[in-house]
Order: C-alpha cells, then structure tokens, then sequence
C-alpha cells in the first residue's frame, strides 16, 4: 500500500492509472505514462451522488459527501442497464434497476382532517421521534426539508382546511427507478469526511463534535430507493356533497375514472352512483382558478422525482393523464430522487482500521448525538398559533403559517376559536441506566390539544437498552 497526501491509503497497483484513487489526484503526479486500465466511456448510476452524502435524520437534509462513490478501486466491468454501460463504484454491493410498470394510483378517502394530518402530513414531517442513538431496524420513507419549496406550499394549502368539515381524497403514485445497496464493511470514506474525522479530539468537546453534525448530517445510507412520487389531494366540500347525495367514494371513482379514461366519462357513469353530468362537472372544477366552486375547495399536487417545472406546472391544472404520467415517468429515470431508505448513524464509519482512538471517536460521536437532537429539534421554539409548523433555521425559529394567517408567530387571523391540533415538547434528558435500561418522557403540551383538535400520535415515553 502506499499512502496519499491527505490520508487515504491505497494499493500501488492504483498509481498512475488514470482514476483520481485518493481523491486528491496525488496517485496520477509525476506519472510517466499512465496506464490506463478504463478506457471505455462509462456512465455514474442515477443519482449516486446523493446517496454518497451523509443525511440528517432530524431535519431530512442531505449534507456533504461521506463516502467516495467515485473511488473504483481499479475496477472496470460495465454493468450494462438496458443499452447504457454504468461503472460500479468500489462502496457500491448492488444497483438494480426496477422494470416500470403501469402508473397505478393508490386511493384513499378520509372524511376529517384530523385523518388526513395523521396519516398523509405527518408521514412527510421529519423522522425525529426514533431512537438516534441505535440503529434504525427499518425502511423508512424520507420526509421533506421544511425549506423545501415544493413542501411549504403543499403544507400552506392543506393547513388552511385544519378546522374545516373538508373531506380529502389522496391519491399516490410511486415509480422506483432502482434498488441501492451498501457494501456492509471497508468502506471508502470521502476524503474530506476522513480529514475531518481525524481532527476530532479524543476528548469530548460537543462544539467540535457538533460541527460535524452539521456538515455532514447524523446518518450514512445503507438501501436505498430511488425514483419519484407523484401524489395529489383533492378537498372537497362535505356539505354540498352531501346535499347533492354524493359520497366520498362516488368522488374517488369519478376521479379514478377520468385519470384512466379521460374524458370519455359517459359509458361508465352508470356504476358510479353519480350521474355523467355530475361526474363532468366535478372534474371540470379541478384546477380551475375560479372562487364559483361548488365541490372542489382545492387540488394540491405534489410531485417528487424528475426536477421539471414543465411537468409541475401542467400537474397543477388537471388530473394526470396518461400522457402526463409517461413524461413524468421518463424525466424520473434520469432525475431520480431518494424516496425509501436504510440509514445508520455515521459513528458506524469509525473503524479502527481508519482511526487510532476509534473506541474514543465512537463514543463522542455516540453522545454528541443526543445532544444534537435536541438542539436541533423545534420543540425548543416558541408556539406557532393556529396550527403553524414550527421549524429551526441554525438558531432561528420559525413558523411555516397554514393560508389565511400571518405574523411571526402565525397570530394574527381573522379565524376565532379554530380547533388547534396538540404537539409534542422536547423529550425529557435520559434517565440513569438501571437493569440495563434508561428512559426518556415527552407530553403533548406544546401546545395541547384545543377546540376539538386532535392530540399527539406516538409514544410518550422511549426506553433503550444500555
């Protein structure tokens, strides 16, 4: 093995081969000739770049690179997904491509909002009621970033329904692209994360310790899913529906049927419980920009994958159609975006094999996390009013305020008396360790629930083994 200039060390075979092996280009100086073992033109997997970089669990951000995904250790054999030749970076144990399907829209009807909060919006909010200090045991679907453009206006809409009688139809479409996964040992770190690492005292110091937090997140991703989602949400007006002698369903299959069929309504109306006519002038509402509504309030799109303002704009005027979905679908392939993962906390990367004082690294690391978590959780922000999201800016809070109201603090409305939905506060610190156990507690007070909202979901009290 021969060293390189900032730290890495790799095989002799490596030098003057053409790839950047020690990520500083010092392996390919003073090259008489280069030997160049890759000459064949060969692309990077769909967003592997992404799934290099370390992710904080706490806000949903991908910070800087934690491993080298571009470091192949020589290798050179193509892996050939359909007509293109892909090369397998050396930390990389599998990329699978998923064969594309039909675009096939899940449904589901919730008759309140409360419903609707508790299993469509919290699913996108941010992952921070885990145990960080352990392993996560599952997959898990990444949630938005609250400076994410595309969440905010998606949470300022749906918000303003919070003490409505709405009723809400979600439909959800996910395309996977393809299936990552890790190797589980030796893995190359980034050069820059090792550099860091390395300059970390092996006596505990939270400030050093927490700027590497900062940097580059608490977790590194072990699986992965990448491609995209395309969902929307359709609120409709529960009182006029039910004066017309509608129900919820007859709304979902009107919608089902003009996504499969588009306007080609007429020869299906009939097992529907709504006549043609309603039905058309139903899906007619959707995307009008009109204030003369009589069933649908609103039609919010969110669309994950593909980075195209084109097909985001044309999603907000209609139903997907066919056409629609297939663009969507073929801008995903090559703008694929992380939509399921496997994380473990970066700590796992301390090898001894890499660092002197591994043992000692680890369990800083170990311990900064907790204090991380809570320095960075919006527990700690002053109330948000009338059912505002409250979110960390580095030290700043701030409150993300549903339409219809304004202020700092989300206080001023012209809304009195609105059913405010009950929050968790900060967990309390962890108990002393006794018969290998300790405990943490948090209440649903921040604020409680008020007016008929609804209260916290989740547990209250956490126990971990130590």
């Amino acid at each position: 093995f021969t060293p390189c200039i900032l730290g890495r060390c790799i095989a002799r075979r490596l030098l003057c081969n053409g790839d950047d092996d020690c990520g500083d280009q010092s392996d390919e100086k003073n090259c008489k000739k280069v030997f160049k073992k890759c000459d064949q033109k060969m692309e990077e997997y769909w967003g592997i770049e992404n799934l290099a970089k370390g992710l904080n669990i706490f806000t949903n951000n991908l910070e800087g690179l934690v491993l080298d995904h571009r470091y192949y250790a020589g290798g050179c054999s193509p892996h050939y997904i359909v007509d293109t030749r892909f090369r397998k970076p050396y930390n990389v144990e599998s990329y699978t491509p998923e064969t594309k399907g039909k675009y096939e829209f899940t449904m589901t009807e919730y008759d309140s909002y409360s419903n609707y909060e508790s299993n469509v919006l919290k699913a996108k909010a941010s992952q921070s009621s885990f145990s960080f200090g352990i392993k996560i045991p599952r997959v898990f679907e990444l949630g938005y970033n609250s400076n994410d453009n595309r969440f905010k206006k998606f949470i300022q809409r749906m918000k303003r329904f919070s003490s409505t009688s709405s009723k809400f139809i979600h439909a959800r479409s996910e395309l996977a692209v393809a299936i990552y996964k890790l190797k589980p040992r030796a893995l190359m770190l980034h050069y820059e994360f090792l550099q860091r690492l390395r300059q970390l005292p092996a006596e505990y110091s939270y400030g050093e310790y927490r700027e590497l937090y900062r940097d580059y997140g608490t977790h590194y991703i072990t699986e992965a899913t990448v491609g995209g989602i395309y969902e929307y949400t359709l609120v409709v007006n529960g009182n006029e529906l039910q004066k017309a002698g509608y129900s919820l369903s007859d709304v979902q299959k009107c919608a089902q049927h003009g996504f499969n069929i588009g306007a080609r309504i007429s020869s299906v109306y009939v097992k529907l419980g709504i006549t043609e006519a309603g039905c058309k002038s139903l899906l007619k509402e959707i995307g009008e920009s009109t204030s003369k509504k009589q069933y649908v309030e609103d039609f919010i799109v969110l669309v994950r994958g593909g980075a195209s303002e084109h097909i985001t704009t044309l999603a907000y005027k209609d139903l997907p159609t066919a056409a629609l979905m297939q663009e969507w679908g073929d801008a995903v392939q090559y703008n694929p975006e992380i939509i399921k993962l496997k994380a473990e906390p970066l700590y796992q990367l301390v090898t001894p094999t890499d660092f002197a004082n591994a043992m000692a690294i680890k369990e800083n690391l170990q311990r900064a996390l907790d204090e991380f978590q809570l320095e960075t959780s919006p527990c700690r922000c002053a109330l948000c009013h009338g059912n505002g999201i409250p979110s960390l800016q580095g030290t700043e809070c701030e409150c993300l305020c549903p339409l219809g109201y304004s202020g700092i603090a989300c206080e001023i409305s012209k809304r009195k008396d609105a059913a405010i939905n009950g929050n968790w506060g900060c967990w309390t610190s962890w108990s002393p360790c006794s018969g290998g156990q300790r405990t943490r507690r948090r209440q649903c007070n921040n604020p409680a629930p008020q007016n008929g909202g609804s209260s916290c979901s989740g547990p209250d009290a956490e126990t971990v083994t130590c």
